[in-house]
């Protein structure tokens, strides 16, 4: 089984993903991790020195590695399923998650010290136009889950094992 997990920057793709990987005893990948490492550049550094063309040729070379193992729970970046190229690539071969998280939770989540690390990380005025303009995108996932203010990352996590479950995606 792969899981691929979506959504917007603070969404909780990783925190849940690790969670949720811990919970089905499954491999857990971050994408932007695989990248850093493959390149052996931050993230940051790809995009100021080679600019988002180039990061989204890393970010699909990676998305394949990915596809090619025989399961694992994966944090994508939160653009990589916006690419309709990622999601042909990923259809069939893997399961994708919107982790479907308010703009209002995700600005409460995020703070001047993500700046760093987060390249597209702006005003919240053009946080917003991005948040909304990947809506359409993320709505393409093969499940999506509402995730909620006051709940934990292993209440989302238990939550997202039955949503599974129920749509006989796993037989655990």
């Amino acid at each position: 089984m792969r899981i691929l997990l979506t959504g917007f920057m603070g969404a909780g793709k990783t925190a849940v993903g690790r969670r949720l990987a811990e919970r089905l005893e499954l491999p857990f990948l971050d994408l932007d991790e695989i990248i850093e490492e493959d390149s052996g550049s931050s993230i940051r550094r790809i995009f100021e020195s080679h600019g988002e063309e180039e990061f989204r040729r890393r970010e699909r070379a990676a998305l394949e590695k990915v596809l090619e193992l025989p399961e694992g729970i994966v944090a994508t970046g939160g653009g990589t399923l916006v690419e309709e190229r990622n999601r042909e690539l990923a259809r069939g071969r893997a399961l994708s998650v919107w982790l479907n998280t308010p703009l209002e939770l995700i600005e409460s989540r995020l703070d001047a010290g993500d700046r760093g690390t987060r390249p597209l990380y702006g005003e919240l005025s053009e946080m917003r136009v991005l948040f909304r303009g990947r809506l359409p995108a993320y709505r393409q996932a093969d499940l999506s889950i509402a995730v909620g203010v006051e709940e934990s990352v292993d209440q989302i996590a238990g939550r997202l094992i039955l949503m599974l479950q129920e749509a006989q995606c796993a037989t655990w």
